[in-house]
C-alpha cells in the first residue's frame, strides 16, 4: 500500500456500477414499503403515522453516507484493525448483558440502548468475522491443510461469537455467521476432510441449541404445521402466508395491503417480504429475488476479477452474507423455514443491519475499484 491512497475519491468512478446500482435499488424499495407500513406499524406502540419511515429515511442517508466512505477508504487497510475490530465486538456483544446497557425485547437482548437510538452489536460482529476470517486464511494459506494450527484457533473465536450470539436468543444471527464461516472455508481451501469434521460437530451443536429452548421447539412446530395452533405459534405463519397468497399474480396494489393492518406481527422487518408480494404480487416478489441474484452474480465477478487474494476472499465473504440474510428472510416468509428474526437488507425497517451491511457494501465497492492492480498491493 505504499504508493496507493488510503483514500481515493476517484475510487467510485472505478467501482461495479451495477452493485452500485443495485444497492440505490434496494434502498428505494424499502423506502418505498416502509413508507406503507409505517403507519400501521407505529401505531401499537403509540407512533405518529410517518415516524417509522422518518426514522428509515435518517437510517438510509446514513448508511448511504457510510457506504459513500467505505467505498473511497482503501479496503486493504482493514487488515490492519482486524484484531481492534474483532475485540471491539466482541466487547460489544458482552456489555449487552450488563442490566441498563442491553435491551431486550421480547425473548432476545442484544441490542445496547444509546437512548435516542439502539445498536445491535451482533451485526457487528458478522462483518468482523468476515474481515477477520477473510485476513487470517490468506495469512496461513500455506499450511491451512494443517488443521490445529491452521483452522482450530479460528474456529475457536468464531464459536465464541456464536455461542454469545445463542446466549442472546440470536439464533438466526448464529447460523448467519456459521454458514458464512463454511463458505469461507471453503473458498480458502480447507481440505474436504476437515469440512466433514467440522460439520459433525456444528450440526449436534445446533440440534442441542434448538432443542434446549421451548420457544424454539414451539417455532418449529409452527414450520411443520402452522395450522395446529393458528392462533398460537403458527400465527405468524399463517398470516405471511396469507399475504403471499392475497397478491396473487400482480398484487393488490401499492399501500393496498390488508395484512399489514394489525394481521402480519413485524410486517416491517422481519415479514416485510411479505407485505411486498401482497401489494406488487408474486411477479414483483420474483423482481425482487432476481435483484439480489443479480447483486449475488456480479458480487462473485467482482471476487473471480480481484488479483489480490485478501480481496478476493473478502469480497466472496460479504457478497456471502449479504445474500444470506436475504435468502433465509425470503424462505421464512414463504414458510420455508421456520420463523425466526432475519431481516431483508436494506429493506426491513432498522439502522444496525443497514448501517453495517452498507459498510460492507462499501468495501466490496472498493474492491472492485482495484481489480486492475497487482495482487502484491
Amino acid at each position: 500500500m505504499k504508493n496507493t491512497k488510503i483514500f481515493d475519491p476517484s475510487a467510485i468512478m472505478r467501482a461495479s456500477k451495477p452493485i452500485l446500482y443495485l444497492y440505490f435499488i434496494f434502498v428505494g424499495i424499502g423506502l418505498v414499503f416502509i413508507y406503507s407500513v409505517s403507519r400501521y406499524a407505529g401505531e401499537p406502540i403509540g407512533l405518529a403515522p410517518q415516524a417509522l419511515f422518518i426514522k428509515q429515511a435518517v437510517f438510509a442517508l446514513v448508511s448511504i453516507a457510510c457506504m459513500l466512505f467505505f467505498t473511497l477508504l482503501d479496503y486493504r487497510i482493514t487488515k490492519k484493525y482486524v484484531k481492534f475490530l474483532f475485540f471491539l465486538s466482541l466487547f460489544l456483544l458482552l456489555i449487552v448483558f450488563i442490566p441498563g446497557v442491553g435491551l431486550q425485547i421480547g425473548l432476545a437482548r442484544r441490542w445496547i440502548d444509546f437512548g435516542i437510538f439502539s445498536f445491535n452489536p451482533s451485526e457487528l460482529a458478522k462483518l468482523t468475522l468476515v474481515i477477520y476470517l477473510a485476513h487470517i486464511f490468506v495469512k496461513k494459506h500455506d499450511y491451512i491443510s494443517n488443521f490445529f494450527h491452521g483452522l482450530v484457533p479460528q474456529l475457536l473465536l468464531v464459536s465464541i461469537v456464536v455461542i454469545i450470539a445463542f446466549l442472546q436468543s440470536g439464533f438466526s444471527i448464529g447460523i448467519i455467521i456459521l454458514i458464512v464461516m463454511f463458505t469461507m472455508i471453503l473458498a480458502g481451501g480447507v481440505s474436504i476432510k476437515h469440512i466433514i469434521g467440522i460439520t459433525s460437530v456444528a450440526i449436534p451443536f445446533v440440534v442441542l441449541v434448538l432443542s434446549n429452548e421451548v420457544y424454539r421447539k414451539n417455532r418449529i412446530l409452527a414450520y411443520l404445521n402452522p395450522w395446529g395452533d393458528p392462533r398460537g405459534i403458527g400465527y405468524q405463519s399463517i398470516e405471511s402466508l396469507r399475504a403471499l397468497s392475497k397478491g396473487g399474480l400482480f398484487g393488490v396494489g401499492l399501500g393496498n395491503s390488508t395484512q399489514k393492518i394489525s394481521r402480519l406481527p413485524a410486517a416491517h422487518t422481519d415479514f416485510i417480504f411479505s407485505i411486498i408480494v401482497e401489494e406488487v404480487g408474486l411477479f414483483g416478489g420474483g423482481v425482487l429475488i432476481g435483484l439480489f441474484l443479480a447483486f449475488f452474480l456480479y458480487g462473485l465477478g467482482v471476487a473471480r476479477r480481484t488479483r489480490n487474494p485478501y480481496g478476493q476472499l473478502l469480497s466472496f465473504g460479504i457478497v456471502t452474507l449479504i445474500v444470506t440474510h436475504a435468502l433465509l428472510n425470503i424462505m421464512i416468509n414463504m414458510v420455508l423455514l421456520p420463523p425466526t428474526g432475519v431481516s431483508l437488507p436494506f429493506i426491513s425497517y432498522g439502522g444496525s443491519s443497514f448501517v453495517v451491511l452498507s459498510i460492507a457494501v462499501g468495501i466490496l465497492l472498493n474492491i472492485s475499484s482495484h481489480n486492475n492492480e497487482n495482487a502484491s498491493l
